[in-house]
């Protein structure tokens, strides 16, 4: 990087000298309060306090999501602003480069995995913050969770039935920046929930609907044609748990979602050949940005299994994933994954050990809806009608089954060690397939046939190991060092499938392909280094580590085909996160986060910054709040900084300011807010990577997605 590293090493080095002189005072005091520890699954499948865990730990409790969804965030602006080396929101659908610790991170939901082989980034698309009881986050790569967890491990935990009382929550609110009619969005719930002994259950449905989405200048914001913004929307998040109590040490749990966020938008991008010229109203097409889901999941857990605990589930995810049209063409991709988890633990005095095995089978199915060009040409392509489908990926099948160990011993009361072990299996079965840019040549007229490029089998193994220790300071403090490898599997999709073709007469000849047999497509391993201190008094909260992390591989795209285009050159990620909050008063809080970031791969010259358009750059956040029985306020403030990478494609960093609140009534609540409270004018971090990495296509003003100006958020809500 070369902007902005000495601007962040001023602030990096006061946070530093802060934090140093905020433990000194908090060591005094430290003898004087003990509190009581958190309990979190995230770090070793089975409940574990977060004091005793060698590792950077984040937990975002129940009070803290909703007072930040009531103001009027996403869920993606949530966990930007409570997890320090999370990158800020896109603002969008996707999360693609919203990395954590500067590398990919695996999204679970109750403990269901939302990855996939082919990776959309829509993960922080995919529940209402309405329906999320708390948010447990491992920094950093981890060994225990197998591929898409190098940068770490989200888990959001879903709302319960808290007992068997027959309790309902009703929720309806608006938020508008009062720029015209187009600009408001609403979001009403309904949960219900109670039982009996036996069994006690929760159910719920939101429905958000969004609008217009406008700037600081009161210009609509352009659509993401590239992603999927979230403008003019419509989403239903239908949730139900239930929970089992089979015997006093056997439970059930059950979940069951349907999720669907779809796009309708009247706005549309006016192109005409490859240059942009405005947004337009008058937008129609067969196909926009959209994602159903269905997601059922069964977990059973038994406390005295022959002598140990066991947890075991079994899951079922379907998404159906489409996008909105770009060069006359939009994409469906239906993913069904099986997932089956068992784990045994047992104690022995000092000794604790988890084992167990994972499976799961992953296919997707694409195809590509091709739409009628001269209606698209004749209307700036703001009207697309489909003439026919053709196929956009191979098939791929990736089944994968894994072995894990992992044990923990306390040498002494304070001191305490752990180490683990994972084996896993993976196999990519991919089919024949004809080259898509052949497809389409034919569905025109160009060809008649085409071969098939060959498909085929392979597999592979990974083993990852993790070791790490934790030592007590005194009853409210840690230090911890770790070691634990993670690794990422590469889209197949965009792997395979691909050929050099000669049409010969009516016939497309292959002359040449990437052999599957030939080309094994191994994981990309990651090794990661942390070094942390926390510490949590009552009054003050400070946690910080920091890392270093290098892959053995990394991926590199075709900017013109967004295929991968090889898979080689290390790759290195190394920083520091932290994140300290002081009650002053029995009232007020104040609190800083932030993250110094630094990414590179090795190229012929050494290393060198990681491309922009993929990168994590440095943050910061602050914020200030009251509390008392009646009022919660905050303002805070989060900022991105600048970066730059070795062919000069920058990231311009910006700072917005919220406020987020609520006021409790004599019967339920008003939450309120005010995003962007400064009006500022920014190009958000996925505006400016969409530029970087799809300029190729059209005018970069076609993907300038700005942040939306100055909204203001008012809410109702009452459980009883």
């Amino acid at each position: 990087m070369k902007t902005e590293k000495g601007s962040f090493r001023l602030s990096t080095v006061t946070l530093a000298i802060a934090a140093a002189s905020t433990v000194f005072a908090a060591q005094v005091q430290a003898q004087e309060y003990t509190t009581e520890d958190t309990m979190v699954v995230v770090a070793s499948r089975t409940p574990k306090a977060i004091s005793d865990i060698p590792g950077t730990v984040w937990y975002i409790e129940f009070e803290q999501i909703e007072q930040e969804y009531r103001g009027g965030k996403s869920l993606g602006d949530i966990l930007a602003a409570t997890i320090p080396s999370l990158d800020v929101s896109s603002g969008a659908r996707t999360n693609f480069g919203q990395n954590l610790r500067g590398r990919k991170m695996l999204v679970m939901i109750d403990g269901v995995s939302l990855q996939s082989s082919r990776q959309i980034s829509r993960y922080l698309d995919s529940i209402d913050p309405f329906n999320i009881d708390r948010i447990e986050v491992l920094s950093g790569a981890t060994s225990i969770y197998g591929a898409g967890a190098s940068g770490g491990v989200i888990n959001i935990i879903t709302k319960k039935a808290q007992s068997a009382d027959l309790e309902f929550e009703s929720f309806v609110g608006g938020t508008s920046g009062f720029n015209s009619s187009e600009d408001f969005d609403y979001k009403i719930g309904q949960s219900i929930s109670g039982g009996n002994e036996k069994i006690q259950a929760r159910s719920s449905i939101v429905y958000t609907e969004t609008q217009g989405f406008f700037d600081a200048n009161g210009t609509i914001v352009t659509p993401d044609i590239s992603q999927g913004s979230l403008q003019f929307n419509k989403a239903v998040d239908f949730l139900t748990t239930v929970g089992v109590n089979i015997s006093e040490t056997k439970k059930l749990n059950l979940l069951a979602q349907y999720y669907d966020s779809q796009q309708d938008s009247p706005y549309g991008l006016y192109i005409v050949g490859r240059d942009f010229v405005d947004v337009r109203k008058g937008f129609d097409s067969d196909r926009e940005h959209g994602t159903e889901r269905i997601m059922l999941s069964a977990s059973y857990v038994d406390e005295r299994f022959f002598g140990h605990q066991l947890i075991a589930e079994a899951s079922y995810r379907e998404e159906d994933q489409t996008y909105t049209p770009y060069y006359q063409s939009s994409g469906q991709q239906i993913t069904d994954v099986i997932s089956l988890k068992t784990a045994l633990a047992k104690s022995f005095n000092r000794f604790n050990i988890v084992y167990g095995v994972d499976a799961y089978q992953d296919k997707l199915d694409s195809n590509q809806a091709l739409y009628d060009p001269t209606i698209a040409n004749n209307s700036g392509n703001l009207i697309n009608r489909t003439y026919t489908h053709v196929g956009r990926y191979p098939g791929v099948e990736v089944s994968s089954i894994a072995g894990f160990v992992q044990a923990d011993y306390a040498i002494s009361d304070d001191w305490t060690i752990e180490s683990g072990f994972r084996y896993q299996y993976m196999s990519n079965k991919i089919d024949d397939f004809v080259g898509y840019s052949q497809q389409k040549k034919i569905a025109a007229g160009k060809g008649k046939t085409a071969d098939a490029v060959p498909g085929g089998k392979t597999d592979y193994t990974v083993g990852l190991f993790n070791l790490g220790t934790v030592y007590h300071l005194n009853s409210d403090s840690q230090v911890w060092a770790n070691f634990s490898q993670g690794f990422d599997l590469a889209d197949p999709a965009k792997y395979y499938g691909q050929g050099n073709y000669t049409l010969v007469g009516d016939h497309w000849q292959l002359d040449d392909s990437i052999n599957v047999n030939e080309s094994k497509m191994s994981g990309i391993k990651t090794d990661s280094f942390e070094l942390g201190y926390r510490l949590d008094t009552g009054d003050l909260k400070l946690q910080t580590a920091a890392y270093y992390s290098q892959s053995d591989k990394s991926v590199k795209y075709n900017k013109e085909t967004l295929l991968i285009e090889e898979i080689e050159d290390k790759k290195r990620v190394y920083g520091l996160e932290a994140m300290a909050s002081y009650w002053v008063h029995d009232h007020i809080q104040l609190g800083a986060s932030g993250h110094y970031v630094v990414s590179e791969v090795k190229g012929d010259d050494g290393w060198e910054d990681f491309t922009a358009g993929e990168a994590s750059t440095s943050k910061a956040n602050a914020w200030a709040g009251w509390y008392d029985s009646d009022l919660a306020v905050k303002v805070q403030s989060q900022t991105m900084f600048d970066y730059e990478d070795d062919a000069q494609n920058k990231l311009d960093g910006y700072t917005v300011f919220d406020l987020v609140g609520s006021y409790q009534l004599p019967v339920g609540s008003l939450g309120f807010g005010i995003q962007n409270l400064l009006d500022k004018d920014y190009t958000t971090i996925w505006g400016q990577r969409a530029q970087i990495l799809y300029s190729s296509h059209y005018d970069s003003a076609a993907y300038d997605y700005k942040g939306r100006g100055r909204t203001y958020t008012l809410n109702y809500q009452v459980k009883f």
